[in-house]
């Protein structure tokens, strides 16, 4: 009788980490930008895939339960857009600050807020994260300061975070993001000019899915190189699609 010898594998015999090459981002007033290349572990990769199917599998069920007007109101969701909250939670700490313009569900999970308390704010609940008072636009925990409704307005109070950490002497930083629909408000550029005079630890941050409101960024703005926008900012092209690139990107820019 021939002997059949089955190897047995485990976790150790395959490598911890791996390199990859992401693509090169576009500069704006820098000379030098994020790395081209990016280390990840194997924690980090199965951390990165969980986070963004999640996010990915609660926002499908959002849909599905708006069309059937068990979520009422407005229900702004994040699918497609996962890899940018995950880098970006990724690159800062928990004591860095977060504020986010009515697509907020994606940071709310990231910052740490139950699957559960997300979906119970989403049907009004009293066992959602601000007691089913909020809503789809509305989301809030500690040091994510929502989800805010009115466009554009997100980006000033953003600044006021960024302020108050330089006023007390912390050493964090406020993500402050808004999308292509509100990237031609006044108020965002008048927010660029105090946050540069004043030195504000802020980074602005545009998610760009080429639509505001059904409106095509072409129909909308007549420069759609939304990361030159701040003229006396730095600004980085990211590609908001690989996880990897937005997390060395946004670690570049918290250093920065």
């Amino acid at each position: 009788a021939s002997r059949v010898m089955v190897a047995s594998r485990n976790y150790a015999d395959f490598a911890n980490e791996a390199t990859f090459e992401i693509k090169k981002c576009d500069l704006h007033r820098l000379e030098e930008g994020p790395s081209t290349t990016a280390v990840m572990t194997r924690e980090e990769g199965l951390h990165y895939y969980k986070t963004m199917q999640t996010i990915r599998r609660m926002e499908l069920k959002s849909d599905q339960l708006y069309k059937q007007k068990i979520i009422r109101g407005f229900c702004h969701l994040y699918d497609g857009q996962e890899a940018c909250c995950v880098g970006l939670e990724v690159a800062i700490k928990p004591t860095d600050h977060v504020i986010t313009a009515y697509r907020a569900h994606g940071f709310t999970y990231a910052r740490g807020v139950p699957v559960r308390e997300i979906l119970a704010e989403l049907t009004g609940r009293k066992g959602g994260c601000v007691k089913g008072k909020g809503g789809s636009m509305h989301m809030y925990t500690k040091n994510f300061y929502g989800g805010n409704g009115i466009v554009g307005a997100q980006v000033p109070l953003g600044a006021g975070i960024a302020l108050a950490c330089k006023y007390f002497g912390k050493n964090e930083v406020c993500l402050t993001l808004y999308g292509d629909g509100a990237a031609n408000q006044g108020q965002i550029f008048e927010t660029y000019n105090m946050a540069a005079l004043w030195k504000l630890p802020c980074i602005f941050i545009c998610e760009n899915n080429r639509y505001g409101m059904g409106t095509s960024v072409e129909r909308a703005a007549a420069s759609t190189d939304y990361y030159k926008r701040g003229d006396f900012i730095p600004g980085l092209r990211v590609d908001g699609m690989d996880v990897l690139c937005v997390r060395e990107a946004a670690k570049f820019a918290a250093e920065y």
